[in-house]
């Protein structure tokens, strides 16, 4: 099977690398006391949206299989991006996709205080170390608070993040409008990270994959607006992701059609028996009716 090219070096590359940095920086601070820089962090929020309505680069890299492991700052980076892009799609100013970027990389800022092989454990929780999880929420939006009233809305964002909308969620077991609408997207952005990234206890999902699984499983728990910006962002066939072809080549999306979202332009990588392609050709399915794509694959596959 071809294997994946990984994305490439350029602006997107190093605003991902600077905020996984600076996240990694500010959560050890977290960790000894300290406070997180959130006027950095929200610099890189605007730089986020900033890259995102220019092209979908960011997407590629925080889509990228390559990386796993537990790493909490990786994680908050790229739920930060799907965020951004969920925004996008539900048609948020410029200044909420900011906020929501924000949101995004401070989410599970709660977290930092948990045993490091907790949120990887293969098997399951014992019940201590479900009540421990739990009280993250919490736990984060105090940190957050700390940093000043202007941030109360993000406090209130990252309390609320694990509320779901017919009240299964916690800490408080909120419904409805009573949770922050920000909340929600990034709620849905951390789902959609989780499933899209590999654990210890399993596999990750495809992009289509993981939006299926989520409109199978999150159906009542997320609001229909909230469903629809993560079909129209992240659903079928996100920059960065594998497919396959009705030809059985395997391309790679390098850039989506809004107009027709099933017919992105893919860059083929490997023919029919998966032998890699000398030099990879660039297809525009929207213009090309004989190729379309029949699944899609995850790097391992």
């Amino acid at each position: 099977m071809a294997s994946a090219l990984p994305p490439a070096a350029g602006p997107a590359r190093e605003l991902v690398d600077n905020a996984r940095a600076q996240l990694a920086q500010g959560l050890a601070a977290v960790g000894s006391g300290g406070t997180l820089d959130l006027p950095a962090l929200a610099h890189t929020a605007a730089a986020f949206v900033a890259s995102l309505q220019a092209d979908e680069s960011l997407m590629a890299h925080a889509l990228d299989p390559r990386e796993t492991g537990p790493d909490l700052a990786r994680h908050m980076t790229n739920v930060a991006i799907f965020a951004i892009k969920i925004g996008m799609c539900v048609g948020f100013p410029r200044e909420k996709l900011e906020a929501a970027g924000l949101a995004g990389l401070v989410h599970d800022v709660g977290l930092v205080g948990l045993p490091g092989n907790l949120l990887d454990k293969p098997q399951g929780l014992s019940a201590e170390e479900q009540q421990l999880l739990l009280q993250h929420p919490e736990v984060g939006a105090r940190i957050i608070r700390a940093a000043g009233p202007e941030y109360s809305w993000l406090a209130t964002v990252v309390l609320q993040e694990h509320e779901r909308e017919d009240g299964s969620g916690y800490p408080k077991a909120l419904r409805g409008d009573d949770i922050h609408e920000l909340a929600k997207v990034v709620g849905i952005a951390d789902v959609y990270e989780a499933l899209t990234h590999p654990r210890p206890y399993r596999r990750r999902m495809s992009p289509l994959d993981a939006v299926k699984e989520i409109i199978s499983l999150e159906r009542r728990t997320f609001p229909d607006w909230v469903l629809k910006g993560l079909i129209r962002g992240l659903s079928t066939f996100p920059v960065g992701s594998l497919v396959r072809l009705n030809s059985k080549e395997i391309g790679r999306v390098r850039a989506t059609n809004p107009a027709f979202p099933l017919r992105p332009v893919v860059e083929i990588l490997a023919g029919p028996s998966a032998d890699r392609l000398a030099g990879p050709r660039v297809v525009d399915l929207s213009q090309n009716s004989l190729l379309f794509i029949v699944d899609s694959y995850t790097a391992e596959e």
